[in-house]
């Protein structure tokens, strides 16, 4: 057999050197998804909880500056 037949009778190189395989990541447990039931409850859950929510908290954070002065260089431009 010459070196070219004998090349060509290997497999393609896995480069992994006598055979060795890498080792494979585990398997993830497959997730479990929510029923429609459980949906409608956890979505109740929710929307009971927010509806009693109440804050403290001013929701106007931010205010109002009073418009500056007007200057002469404000008459001129206008």
């Amino acid at each position: 057999m010459t070196p070219y037949e004998r090349l060509m009778a290997e497999q393609i190189p896995t480069g992994t050197f006598g055979g060795a395989q890498p080792a494979r990541r585990p398997e993830r447990p497959t997730e479990r998804h929510w029923t429609a039931l459980e949906q409608l409850e956890h979505r109740r859950t929710l929307l009971e909880a927010l509806d009693n929510w109440h804050s403290d908290h001013d929701p106007r954070p931010l205010r109002a500056l009073p418009d500056p002065p007007a200057t002469d260089t404000d008459a001129d431009a206008a």
